[in-house]
């Protein structure tokens, strides 16, 4: 397809709607053609501003809709427009190629526009694209989601992506969609920018390749850091198994990541999931249940699916319930514990673990389970009735074959053991 095509006069001149007619005379496919005219008609809807405060442009999935110089005078006419437009909630640009002679007319118009939300995809911006829109996304400090899909992120463009998100004054949200990112050290570089974010999406990064083992360690070590990030997406990136372990030790070290989406990871199975269950509620003794993460939930499944969620083990969904929960640290480590001395799957809490701490804690955990037995009562209707089963029943049993006595000889003060001693020496030269 030759972009010397005679253009008709009157298209320049007026920039009117080219039909579907037209372009395929030309060599595009009926598809494209059609698609070609819908475009046309959506740039002019959007010149009047009747179209509210966001614009949303389509073409077609795949490398985008093929550019034609035609095309140029309604691209000056629609950027043109929105010059006199002061804010602008979303702007979102998908399946359509813009080669530098657009970016260079569409970014100087959007420059001054108070925009909150931001995304291209499958536009073929190529390195020199990324430079002009990373200078773009600079300058202009309004913009709270950044979204970038279906164009491969180079070394350069990782570097100048970085630097353009790192200390933003607003960007809260950066999504990265079917970017390339399985080279380690180009997520490395992208990574390091994301520190100040709230939220990061890494959606598709490897196609049909596997993310590999050192680029699994970097997110980890990102997560370790425990930087303000609150939200995480890890999508289709075919995270397995063995992944989760490097994830679930990172989480024990985390306390402000308060979702991390492991979903259409097909080979994480039911041991991934209990990797990361684990990071959260760690019941194997007192101190482990202390140590868990008690702010994230890490999921590899549509937690909005009630049935999906229904299907979960009723552990899991409790520790979800206490983790999302607006409770304090305190508040959720000993519902962890309540829910640990009422466990199922035949498993029970050992409480010689808890010989060694204070009898002062005893009147709040026993409270705590009273309170917890209540509230089971009141909501038997609506809760995994494993959990609701002889749960008292258990708990007799279990405390009854706690060592009490070794609790009160670990409260024994140092100064009255002291004072003992004493007395008892006292004896002694008498």
């Amino acid at each position: 397809m030759s972009n010397q095509a005679v253009v008709p006069r009157r298209s320049r001149r007026l920039a009117t709607i080219i039909p579907a007619s037209h372009w395929i005379s030309i060599g595009y496919s009926q598809n494209d053609a059609r698609l070609m005219e819908k475009l046309q008609t959506d740039l002019k809807k959007y010149c009047d501003g009747s179209e509210g405060n966001e614009i949303k442009l389509t073409g077609r999935g795949g490398d985008g809709l093929p550019y034609h110089d035609m095309m140029l005078p309604h691209w000056k006419k629609f950027f043109k427009a929105l010059h006199g437009r002061t804010s602008i909630s979303e702007f979102t640009l998908i399946g359509v190629s813009l080669p530098s002679v657009v970016l260079d007319i569409m970014f100087p118009a959007l420059r001054s526009i108070n925009l909150e939300e931001f995304g291209i995809a499958s536009v073929g911006v190529g390195e020199d694209g990324f430079l002009k829109l990373t200078s773009f996304i600079k300058d202009n400090s309004s913009i709270k989601t950044l979204c970038i899909g279906g164009d491969t992120i180079n070394d350069t463009a990782a570097d100048s992506l970085s630097h353009a998100v790192k200390g933003h004054p607003t960007l809260e949200a950066l999504v990265l969609v079917k970017s390339g990112l399985n080279d380690a050290n180009i997520l490395g570089k992208v990574l390091e920018g994301c520190s100040g974010l709230n939220e990061l999406r890494l959606v598709g990064l490897v196609g049909h390749e596997k993310l590999g083992l050192e680029s699994i360690a970097l997110v980890a070590d990102f997560i370790r850091c425990n930087h303000p990030m609150k939200v995480m997406h890890l999508q289709k990136s075919k995270i397995s198994d063995n992944d989760t372990v490097l994830l679930a030790s990172a989480l024990k070290q985390n306390t402000n990541l308060i979702r991390l989406n492991l979903q259409n990871n097909n080979d994480i199975t039911e041991e991934g999931n209990k990797k990361l269950l684990k990071a959260t509620y760690d019941p194997t003794s007192m101190d482990s249940t202390v140590d868990s993460n008690h702010s994230c939930m890490a999921y590899t499944y549509d937690v909005r699916n009630s049935s999906i969620v229904a299907q979960r083990p009723p552990i899991e969904i409790e520790v979800f319930k206490i983790n999302k929960g607006d409770y304090t640290v305190g508040q959720k480590i000993r519902k962890k514990v309540v829910l640990a001395l009422c466990g199922v799957d035949g498993e029970l809490f050992d409480l010689s673990q808890l010989n060694d701490l204070p009898l002062q804690l005893m009147p709040r955990v026993l409270g705590l389970i009273q309170e917890h037995t209540d509230a089971r009562t009141r909501a038997v209707k609506s809760t995994p009735i494993q959990l609701e089963k002889d749960a008292l029943t258990r708990l007799f049993h279990t405390l009854k074959g706690w060592e009490l006595p070794l609790l009160f000889e670990n409260l024994r003060c140092p100064s009255l053991e002291g004072g003992e001693k004493k007395r008892k020496r006292r004896k002694t030269r008498r």
